[in-house]
């Protein structure tokens, strides 16, 4: 634990100092004038003496000549999750490892799901399931609850393939429902599924084959006049809105009838903002029974923090947050600094810069951002400022071969009393090129900062977990990056 918090120290150090850059919108990037207000001085002399293309011909070269920008990204590697300890950070097989050092032998299905989900999908899937599956075999959890569960997958995956009883909690009943309806989608290619897979013994259940599409689960029972094999037996769905408050075991104690003392598994997939740290407070709580927690989060724009006062929120924070129960930060360490990050910087850290640095493609991204930061100027000249701040356009950019194109059509989506005089137009952007240059520069160091910002926020959480005596805890990247940005899980199990 001490190494993990000396860590974390020394990346608040370095990131305090970065901060406005992860916290400044792009859309005020030429308004607010942020070339010259938060770029760092030493890349900014570099590439005004030399131009943008020869900074970035050397940024993407395979052999870089250290420069202001490339050591800027350097420096911030430095401070992402692989710099910290291997004991707090691994990778997915060294997860294994761990259930090996404990004394169990890891077993790997491998399934073929490529018909019934998308390339992501069933990426995070298959990886997931497997991961749960064996780390709740060795910890002895029969039952599965995945908070958060959306449409199934995951849930219905591990019922039918690893035969485990999962019980699947959304806060949307429409995600419940649909759940129901794709887990019988899913028992339709079960079987075929298995024979491909060559990886399962005989079940002790015979699954039905369904000949026609069926549009919902009450069509199934009525056609077939048989139930599912998992759905209501060993995978059942419930409806609620999970806070830290929750009684877990209450709701698996009514829908499995188990005894007051068994232990079950606590899971999420893409758990939204704050509901990631929900599940850890709900898995240190002891009256909900939870011996084993694998958890991984997302959005984390979506999270609220106890020292920032987030206009996001507006009038509905004490709606939503009346107990002030807060998802950044939760370690001791980093509340008793007040430490605060700011919405923008939350939303920096939920951004993909493994794709942007592998594809070594910046006119993509950054074009719609010019467009739009563009765009305030313009909408700035013609309305002034108090008329401006809640323009939101949308995704334009991407259907609109020129920025004279993408004025008339978010003028347009804004409903806006404005004549777009069209030479004017393509003269205001030929006048702000230079502006275009500097804005890649801009989104290449929020690139860089992105996965630092992250793994604070999830160490943050690691170190909750050691706070609160949870000495078998650490976080496992378990997808490739390219496929799946949020990519690292929470991994914590209690040891009697």
């Amino acid at each position: 634990m001490e190494q993990l918090r000396s860590k974390l120290e020394e990346v608040i150090i370095y990131l305090k100092p970065y901060l406005p850059i992860a916290n400044s919108h792009v859309v005020n990037f030429i308004t607010h004038n942020f070339w010259e207000t938060i770029i760092p001085s030493d890349i900014r002399e570099e590439i005004d003496s030399k131009g943008t293309e020869f900074v970035f011909a050397n940024f993407w070269s395979e052999n870089q000549i250290p420069d202001p920008l490339t050591q800027f990204v350097t420096s911030s590697k430095l401070n992402t999750l692989n710099s910290y300890p291997s004991s707090c950070y691994m990778k997915l097989d060294d997860a294994y490892n761990v259930l090996q050092s404990w004394g169990y032998k890891p077993i790997n299905k491998s399934l073929n799901l490529k018909e019934f989900m998308a390339a992501k999908k069933l990426h995070e899937v298959e990886v997931m399931a497997n991961l749960v599956a064996n780390f709740s075999t060795y910890a002895g959890t029969d039952i599965i609850v995945d908070i958060g569960g959306g449409k199934g997958y995951l849930s219905s995956l591990l019922a039918l393939a690893y035969n485990f009883n999962v019980l699947g909690i959304d806060s949307q009943s429409i995600n419940s429902k649909g759940a129901r309806n794709r887990t019988i989608k899913f028992e339709k290619y079960w079987q075929s599924i298995k024979k491909k897979s060559n990886n399962f013994p005989e079940e002790k259940i015979t699954l039905p084959i369904i000949k026609e599409k069926l549009n919902t689960y009450e069509e199934y029972y009525e056609k077939y006049s048989r139930k599912s094999a998992v759905l209501d037996n060993t995978y059942k769905q419930v409806t609620e809105y999970v806070t830290e408050n929750t009684n877990i075991a209450q709701f698996v104690h009514t829908e499995f009838k188990v005894n007051n003392k068994e232990e079950f598994t606590l899971i999420g997939l893409h758990t939204c903002g704050s509901l990631a740290t929900t599940c850890l407070k709900l898995f240190t709580e002891p009256k909900n029974n939870l011996k084993l927690l694998i958890n991984v989060g997302c959005c984390y724009h979506l999270i609220e923090e106890e020292f920032t006062n987030d206009l996001f929120w507006g009038d509905i924070e004490i709606a939503l947050n009346k107990n002030e129960s807060y998802g950044f930060p939760v370690s001791n360490c980093l509340r008793e600094k007040n430490f605060k990050l700011g919405r923008d910087a939350r939303m920096c850290a939920s951004q993909s810069p493994e794709k942007i640095f592998n594809s070594k493609d910046i006119i993509n991204p950054t074009k719609p951002l010019f467009y739009r930061a563009l765009l305030q100027v313009y909408l700035i000249q013609e309305l002034g400022h108090e008329d401006i701040s809640r323009c939101h356009v949308g995704r334009l950019a991407h259907k609109c071969s020129t920025f004279n194109e993408y004025v008339h059509k978010a003028v347009k989506r804004l409903q806006l009393n404005i004549k777009i005089d069209n030479e004017k137009i393509d003269a205001f952007h030929d006048k702000y090129l230079i502006e275009y240059e500097r804005l890649k520069v801009f989104f290449i160091l929020k690139q860089a900062l992105a996965p630092v910002i992250e793994g604070l926020i999830i160490m943050d959480r690691l170190l909750y977990l050691h706070e609160q005596g949870i000495n078998e805890a650490f976080v496992a990247k378990l997808f490739d990056p390219l496929l799946s940005p949020r990519n690292h899980a929470i991994i914590a199990l209690k040891k009697n």
